[in-house]
């Protein structure tokens, strides 16, 4: 979990720490990216499978599933309190 501008907000771990939160909203609830490199911000054209970035197709994040793999596994030891 984070404190981001007073509000609290689950923070899902998409791979190794980066020390980087990347924010967005899913279903009207605000949630923090763990484990991302973002090197850019924008809006792309969308492709079969996710979208084109200067010509290279990037592949879709499935945060409906990451969110509820989140929510089945609960918090992990470092994660809870002492």
């Amino acid at each position: 979990m984070a404190l981001v501008g007073g509000e609290v907000v689950a923070v899902l771990e998409l791979g190794q720490p980066s020390g980087l939160l990347v924010l967005c909203e899913l279903d009207g609830q605000t949630l923090a990216l763990s484990g991302l490199e973002p090197e850019r911000v924008g809006f792309w054209p969308e492709s079969e499978h996710g979208v084109n970035v200067d010509g290279q197709a990037v592949p879709a994040l499935d945060l409906h599933a990451a969110l509820k793999q989140f929510q089945s596994t609960g918090p992990t030891a470092k994660d809870s309190a002492p």
